[in-house]
């Protein structure tokens, strides 16, 4: 998983659930989902700034700038 072929979703229950995650397959392969229109995270960006032991770097890959690499729009 950590060969950056594989992107996951930050859609997960628990913040354990989200650090397995990253422990797994590293930061750089998480993209923030909100699993519209299913109401069970209405707040997604609140959900990964309550995620204990991230850096703001890492909030920010999560939040946008992984995709906007996937997408070719790195700023």
């Amino acid at each position: 998983m950590k060969d950056g072929q594989l992107f996951f979703d930050s859609i997960m229950f628990t913040p354990e659930g989200m650090r397995h995650l990253i422990a797994e397959s590293g930061v750089g392969q998480v993209v923030i989902g909100t699993d519209y229109p299913f109401p069970w995270n209405r707040v997604p960006v609140d959900h990964i700034m309550s995620i204990p032991d991230l850096s703001d770097v890492d909030r920010i890959a999560i939040l946008g700038g992984t995709a906007a690499k996937l997408l070719g729009i790195e700023a």
